[in-house]
């Protein structure tokens, strides 16, 4: 559920400026932009966690887009970041579709399943 919360937030802060969804989103997408180092590290860690899902890999790459100015002293990491600087939206989308998706599927996922007739075990 982290993941997916965390999926959301970079999401919106790797669209701003690019999208706009509506006025308030847009404004909370743009004080997200206060954070982008923040974001970035929290992401990089949550994917870290998360690695062998493809939730954790976008959350690395929007991570390191993110926090490409605090990795400046390591310098590979740095380059992979502004190597997926051109990427940024469509990081962005997938990460958002994504989270949206993982909590849609949280809630519902209980709810919607359906009984064969079987008392669940």
């Amino acid at each position: 559920m982290l993941g997916e919360i965390v999926a959301i937030v970079v999401g919106l802060a790797l669209i701003s400026g690019s999208i706009h969804l509506s006025r308030s989103i847009d404004q909370f997408s743009r004080w997200l932009n206060r954070f982008d180092v923040i974001l970035g590290v929290i992401a990089i860690v949550v994917g870290v966690l998360e690695l062998l899902s493809v939730e954790g890999v976008m959350l690395i790459l929007g991570g390191l887009v993110l926090a490409v100015s605090a990795l400046g002293s390591i310098p590979p990491l740095a380059k992979l970041g502004r190597a997926l600087k051109p990427f940024k939206l469509i990081i962005g989308l997938i990460l958002l579709a994504l989270g949206i998706m993982g909590i849609v599927s949280f809630i519902i996922g209980p709810a919607g399943r359906v009984s064969n007739g079987e008392p669940d075990k």
